[in-house]
C-alpha cells in the first residue's frame, strides 16, 4: 500500500490486505451490479471485529485511540479492493462528531459508529438552511450510505447539524447512484427542529476536511488497483507481434498514472498526519484536488489500456469508474477543493504538517547552529572557506569534503542554515561529486578541493548532435596514442562551457564494442590546444548552451575518470547525482504561486475559471515539496526509496511550465508587450526545461520501465 511508510503502518497495510483478500470483497463489489446489492454482513462484522470502524475514536466510547494516519491506511486497503459498504461516510460521520459534538452526543452515536452495529453519512451540498430558531430546511443531495444511516452529519453553512432519518421533518429518498456499491440518497428537511447540543457551530470546516482526507486516502487506493492491473495487462497482452506494453504510448499512459496517483499519496500522506484537523484544512484541499482528477484519470486510462476486455460487464475496470466519478462529484459539489486552495493561500494558510525530526536531530541542530553563528561572524572572504572545511558546504559528501551526513543531519543543516545565500555548485557539484565517487586519489586532490573553494568551474559533456536524450549514442571519438588519447568530435546543449576550465566527456574509445561497453569517460582541459567552445543563443536571448569541438584534442591517461571503457557507468553516476539534486529543489525558477496569485488578483477581467486554474498551480506546487519530504521520511524510518525522486523532476519541469504559461495567460498583453518581464523572461526560459538532462517523454519511458517494469522496446538497443 502507498500510503504506509512506517513499519506500524506497513504492518496495519499487511493487516487490511489480507482480510480483503480473504473475504473476496471485490467479489461482493461485482454482486452490487445485479441491483440487489451484496451481502454484506459477514464482511461488514469482521471488519468491525478488527476495530477498524473505531481506529480513530477515544478509547471511552469504544474506539482504538489511534488517529488519522492509520485510518487513511485503512481506507487506501479499502479502496483498492473496492470494498462495497458505507465504510468512507460511517467513519467520517464518527470523526466529525468526535472532533466537534458535545460529549452527549459523542456517547449517543459514537459507541455504535466505532463497533459497526450504526452507519452514519456526511451530507456536504450546499442546500440546507438553519434559522435562529433552530429550524432546518431544505435538500442535501448525494449523501453517499444516507439509504443505510442512522444517523446523518449534515453541513450547513458553517456549521453542522446532526440528525436521525425518520424523525420528524426528515426523509430520506434513495437514488441509483451510478456507483452500485454504495448506497446514494438525498436527505430532506422540512422545518425540523434541532436541539440545540445537535447543531454543532463552526463545524462544517472540520467536516469537510475529513471527508477530503479520507476520500482521499479512499482514492489512492482505488487508483493504484487501476494501474496494477493496467500495467499487469500491457505486459502480457501481444498485438503487432509483441507486448503493447513496449509502445510509447502505452507507456506514458502509465507513466501518467503513477505520476497522478504519487502526487496524489504525498498530498494525502501530509494532510493525514496533521496533528490538528483544524490546521490540515489547506493540505486537505490539496489532497482532495489531486484525488478527483488521479482517480476518474485512472479509471478512465484503466479502460482504455484494457481495450475492448475492458469496457465489458464482467471486468471490473467500469466499477472502478463508477466509484471514481462519484466521489469526485461529491467532493466537488458546492466546494471547490481549488478554490479553497488559493483562498488559504491569500489568508497565510498554505502550508502542510510540520516535519518532524527524531531525537538525535538535537544534537546535529546545535552544531549547525553553532556553524551558522561562525559563518556569520566572518568578514564575506572568509566564509567560503569555513564552509568547505567545516565540512557544512556539501554536507552529503564523504569526508574530507562533507559531513558524510545522513537524512537527520542533511534536514537539519537545511533549516538552520535558511535564509543564508550559499554557493550553489551546480552542474560543477553534480560532476565532482561523481569524481569523488570513481576517481583516483591524485584526482580526487587535484580537482575536488578548487571547485569547492570557487576556484575552477566545470561542464557535462555529454549531448551529442543527433543523439538528443541518448547520452549513451556517443560518437566523439578517442584514438589511443603515447600516454594517453586523441579525442575529436563535437557536443552540443553544453551549459556554460564558456565559464569552465573543465569539462567531463563521454568518447567513444572502443567503435567494436557495444553501444554502453565502448565509452570512456575523460576530463578535458578546456583551454587545450584543438578546443573550440561556440556559444548558443537560445530564445530567451541568452547564451547558457554552447557547442564544443575538438579537434584532435589531447587527454593524458591521468584525466580517464573511473577506467578505460567504464565511461557508461560514470555517466549514470552523474546523471543520477543531477536528477537527485534538481529533484531535491536546485533548479527553481523565479516565478512562483506567489506571483501567480498577485496577477489573479490584479487581472479583475480574468475569465471565470482562472481561480480554478490557479488553484491547481498551487497545489502542485505545494505536492512539489510534499514529494521530497516522503523521500527523506522513507529515509528516516529506513523504508527503502521509493518512487518519489523519479517523478519529481519530469514533474517540476513541466511544472515550471504550466505556471509560466497561466501567468502569461493572466497577464494578458501586458507580458506580450513587455511591461511585465517577470513573468514573460520566465514564460521563454522555462520552455527548455522539458527538455534538458533528458526530455520529458524519455523520463516517462525510464519511469514505465524501471518503476512499472514495462518491457523496453525491442527496436531501442
Amino acid at each position: 500500500m502507498a500510503l504506509a511508510i512506517s513499519e506500524e503502518h506497513k504492518e496495519l497495510a499487511d493487516v487490511a490486505a489480507s482480510h480483503l483478500a480473504r473475504g473476496n470483497v471485490r467479489e461482493a463489489a461485482r454482486q452490487t451490479l445485479d441491483g440487489t446489492g451484496a451481502d454484506l454482513p459477514a464482511f461488514w462484522s469482521a471488519t468491525a471485529g478488527l476495530g477498524w470502524f473505531g481506529l480513530h475514536l477515544p478509547e471511552e466510547h469504544g474506539g482504538s485511540g489511534f488517529g488519522l494516519p492509520e485510518l487513511t491506511v485503512v481506507s487506501e486497503a479499502l479502496g483498492h479492493e473496492l470494498a462495497p459498504g458505507p465504510f468512507l461516510p460511517t467513519v467520517t460521520a464518527s470523526a466529525i462528531l468526535a472532533h466537534s459534538a458535545p460529549e452527549s452526543v459523542q456517547a449517543r452515536w459514537l459507541p455504535g459508529l466505532a463497533d459497526g452495529s450504526a452507519i452514519g453519512a456526511v451530507g456536504l451540498s450546499p442546500g440546507l438552511t438553519l434559522d435562529s430558531d433552530g429550524g432546518l430546511t431544505g435538500e442535501s443531495r448525494a449523501v453517499i450510505g444516507a439509504p443505510q444511516a442512522a444517523v446523518l452529519v449534515l453541513v450547513v453553512g458553517d456549521d453542522v447539524v446532526v440528525v436521525e432519518p425518520g424523525e420528524a421533518g426528515v426523509s430520506v429518498s434513495t437514488r441509483a447512484g451510478l456507483d452500485t456499491t454504495r448506497t446514494i440518497g438525498n436527505v430532506t428537511v422540512d422545518g425540523a427542529a434541532i436541539p440545540a447540543e445537535r447543531i454543532l457551530k463552526g463545524a462544517a470546516r472540520a467536516a469537510v476536511t475529513y471527508f477530503r482526507i479520507l476520500a482521499a486516502a479512499e482514492a489512492v487506493g482505488s487508483a493504484m488497483a487501476c494501474l496494477e492491473t493496467a500495467t499487469d495487462y500491457v505486459k502480457t497482452r501481444e498485438q503487432f507481434g509483441r507486448p503493447v506494453g513496449t509502445f510509447q504510448a502505452v507507456k506514458h499512459h502509465c507513466a501518467n498514472m503513477l505520476i497522478d496517483i504519487e502526487m496524489t499519496v504525498a498530498a494525502t500522506w501530509d494532510a493525514a498526519r496533521a496533528g490538528d484537523v483544524e490546521s490540515a484544512w489547506f493540505a486537505a484541499a490539496v489532497a482532495a484536488s489531486h484525488a478527483a482528477r488521479a482517480q476518474v484519470k485512472a479509471a478512465r486510462l484503466n479502460i482504455q489500456l484494457h481495450g475492448g476486455i475492458g469496457f465489458t460487464w464482467e471486468h471490473d475496470a467500469h466499477l472502478y469508474l463508477r466509484r471514481a466519478d462519484t466521489v469526485a462529484a461529491v467532493l466537488a459539489d458546492g466546494r471547490d477543493p481549488l478554490v479553497d486552495v488559493v483562498e488559504a493561500f491569500r489568508a497565510g494558510e498554505a502550508h502542510g504538517a510540520s516535519f518532524e525530526l527524531p531525537e538525535e536531530a538535537q544534537t546535529f541542530r546545535e552544531q549547525a547552529g553553532a556553524a551558522v553563528a561562525n559563518y556569520k561572524a566572518l568578514p564575506d572572504a572568509e566564509q567560503r572557506d569555513y564552509l568547505v572545511d567545516s565540512g557544512y558546504l556539501v554536507p552529503h559528501w564523504r569526508k574530507p569534503w562533507g559531513r558524510e551526513a545522513g537524512v537527520v543531519e542533511q534536514l537539519v543543516i537545511e533549516e538552520e542554515f535558511a535564509g543564508i545565500d550559499l554557493p550553489d555548485l551546480g552542474i560543477t557539484g553534480w560532476v565532482n561529486l561523481t569524481i569523488s565517487q570513481v576517481g583516483t586519489d591524485e584526482q580526487k586532490s587535484r580537482w575536488i578541493d578548487p571547485v569547492l573553494r570557487g576556484q575552477t568551474n566545470w561542464c557535462q559533456l555529454f549531448s551529442e548532435p543527433g543523439a538528443g536524450s541518448d547520452a549513451a549514442a556517443v560518437r566523439t571519438a578517442g584514438k589511443r596514442v603515447d600516454g594517453g588519447w586523441r579525442v575529436t568530435g563535437q557536443k552540443v546543449w553544453t551549459s556554460a562551457a564558456l565559464g569552465c576550465e573543465w569539462g567531463l566527456a563521454t568518447v567513444r574509445t572502443d567503435s567494436q564494442a557495444s553501444k554502453h561497453a565502448g565509452v570512456t569517460m575523460m576530463a578535458i582541459r578546456l583551454d587545450s590546444p584543438g578546443v573550440e567552445i561556440r556559444p548558443l543563443r537560445e530564445i530567451t536571448g541568452d547564451a547558457l548552451f554552447n557547442e564544443v569541438f575538438f579537434d584532435d584534442v589531447f587527454v593524458p591517461d591521468t584525466d580517464v575518470v573511473g577506467g578505460e571503457g567504464e565511461g557508461w557507468k560514470v555517466a549514470r553516476a552523474t546523471l543520477g547525482n543531477e536528477r537527485v539534486s534538481i529533484g531535491g529543489g536546485s533548479g527553481s525558477i523565479a516565478f512562483t504561486g506567489k506571483e501567480l496569485v498577485k496577477l489573479l488578483d490584479g487581472s479583475p477581467g480574468a475569465r471565470e475559471n482562472a481561480e480554478h486554474e490557479v488553484g491547481e498551480i498551487l497545489a502542485e506546487e505545494h505536492t512539489l515539496r510534499l514529494l521530497n519530504l516522503r523521500q527523506a521520511a522513507r529515509a528516516i524510518a529506513g523504508a527503502g526509496p521509493g518512487p518519489e525522486a523519479n517523478v519529481t523532476k519530469l514533474v517540476k519541469a513541466e511544472h515550471s511550465q504550466r505556471i509560466t504559461n497561466l501567468g502569461m495567460t493572466l497577464a494578458g498583453p501586458a507580458a506580450v508587450m513587455g511591461e511585465v518581464p517577470d513573468v514573460s523572461y520566465p514564460y521563454l526560459f522555462t520552455r527548455c526545461l522539458t527538455i534538458a538532462g533528458g526530455t520529458s517523454e524519455i523520463m516517462r519511458n525510464t519511469i514505465a520501465e524501471r518503476i512499472l517494469g514495462l518491457p523496453r522496446d525491442p527496436l531501442v538497443r
